[in-house]
């Protein structure tokens, strides 16, 4: 993989998305504020933000980009994995901000509460990816598994009491998830 190629693809798209990315960094900066302790608000909240990141993916939303990213030495697979690595930065970003403002009023539970929020953040923003190359009922039934990527990650961690099995789950979704786009991507970049 061309390390100088993925990293152009990071940097021209956070700088082009700067908006978005502060937007949803700040909406997690002041929920983390206001919501009390817990898995609820940073594993929902931070996954529906990084479901938005990721379908500001979609190509034609940044034309220049996308003809850019054409032009890079990169294949299909490694076009996904920087394209991935971007919306996986910001909603991460995001969730660490979270856990820091809520660290100011209980800083007791935030080291769980980041492990376990950027776990389901990366699951559901990988798996979210999937949806910005569909149309129709399938975007968005990508976008609904995405969100149920959150629900069941939710109710292994605080339903079922295990962090492990939460982590775990979140890690095997994000592998099979990174891989169905990257073959996705290749199917328009066959070489």
């Amino acid at each position: 993989m061309n390390v100088r190629a993925l990293l152009g693809v990071l940097r021209g798209r956070l700088y082009a998305q700067r908006r978005i990315v502060a937007a949803c960094c700040t909406a997690a900066f002041v929920a983390g504020i206001v919501q009390p302790t817990g898995f609820v608000a940073p594993l929902f909240l931070c996954s529906l933000l990084g479901i938005a990141m990721a379908l500001a993916q979609s190509p034609g939303l940044y034309p220049h980009l996308d003809r850019c990213e054409q032009g890079a030495p990169l294949f299909g697979r490694e076009l996904a994995r920087a394209k991935a690595l971007v919306p996986c930065v910001a909603a991460a970003f995001a969730a660490l901000l979270f856990a820091g403002a809520q660290s100011l009023r209980d800083p007791g539970g935030v080291p769980l509460t980041i492990v376990v929020a950027l776990a389901a953040v990366i699951a559901g923003t990988l798996t979210a990816l999937s949806a910005t190359i569909r149309h129709g009922a399938s975007r968005a039934l990508y976008v609904a598994i995405a969100a149920a990527m959150s629900g069941i990650a939710y109710g292994l961690a605080a339903g079922a009491h295990s962090v492990l099995a939460e982590v775990g789950f979140c890690a095997i979704v994000a592998f099979f998830a990174l891989r169905q786009y990257g073959e996705a991507l290749a199917r328009y970049d066959p070489i």
